[in-house]
């Protein structure tokens, strides 16, 4: 399949060829730090398997973060390469930039989530900057979750094991992972799903509030339906919501991992999020 963005292909350029911000210098660099490995991709609405991501990207998936440089060992002619970003946390998403010396290679927004760093890129040709972390089709926009890497082996070996998010589980298994009340943070607040186990679900939409000078949540009513589980893909059939577009709609949710705990999942509009579950 041709990438969609056009920066995934070409050799990136020898580190170098554009001033290095320290990051001594810049506290914002600061969590950029270290190696990083991509564990989901998403590219215009295609969610792209982790055993592909090696292929898919020129990269293999594994990038270095030093100052403000990507640096990789590519696979095809194992060398270096090495391209710049600059960041811009003034705005809201913050601003996350690939740049040559002659214009901006991609424009982007970035976020760190628990650890990971959350990239979402887009060809300056195809679009403005996003203002979202989405990747639906006809977007052109990729959107990357990356995870820090250990720093040695002895950390490989101490790290905490896998959860049950690491084996692939059948529909039936995952069926029965599914029932609870699981909180999905997002721009507007929060979403709150609440599954059940008799094939229906229900979400609410929460908000911040501030009155009489003191915080507030307030929540309100969203959709309710009926959820199924099909080849690693929970659909939610939309029967009731205040968004009349959706009512009578699948809304499909592919799921990534899941543990007692939470889930990582591909929205029906191709965002990635995490949800916690709370009940």
């Amino acid at each position: 399949m041709k990438s969609a963005l056009k920066f995934t292909l070409p050799c990136l350029l020898a580190l170098g060829t554009l001033y290095l911000y320290a990051a001594d210098k810049d506290p914002e660099l600061q969590p950029f730090q270290g190696r990083w490995e991509v564990k989901e991709l998403v590219e215009n609405g295609h969610v792209i398997p982790h055993e592909a991501i090696r292929e898919w990207l020129p990269s293999g998936g594994h990038i270095e973060i030093a100052d403000n440089a990507l640096m990789y060992v590519s696979p095809q002619d194992g060398k270096k390469h090495a391209k710049v970003f600059a960041i811009d946390g003034t705005q809201y998403p913050k601003g996350f930039d690939m740049i040559t010396r002659e214009k901006k290679e991609a424009v982007g927004i970035f976020r760190f989530d628990e650890g990971r760093l959350v990239v979402c890129l887009s060809d300056p040709e195809d679009g403005p900057r996003p203002t979202e972390f989405s990747a639906k089709e006809g977007s052109k926009r990729m959107l990357m979750v990356l995870q820090r890497k250990p720093d040695s082996v002895a950390a490989e070996k101490n790290a905490a094991p896998a959860s049950v998010a690491a084996k692939i589980l059948t529909d039936a298994e995952l069926a029965k992972m599914m029932p609870g009340t699981w909180r999905f943070k997002d721009d507007a607040g929060a979403l709150i799903i609440t599954i059940n186990g008799d094939s229906t679900w229900s979400s609410i939409r929460e908000v911040e509030e501030m009155r009489l000078f003191k915080k507030m949540f307030v929540q309100t009513p969203v959709s309710s339906g009926k959820w199924s589980v099909k080849n690693g893909t929970v659909n939610f059939l939309c029967t009731a919501s205040v968004h009349i577009d959706r009512v009578n709609h699948n809304l499909p949710f592919t799921i990534r991992s899941i543990s007692e705990k939470d889930l990582i999942f591909v929205d029906f509009m191709g965002r990635l999020g995490k949800a916690v579950k709370i009940f």
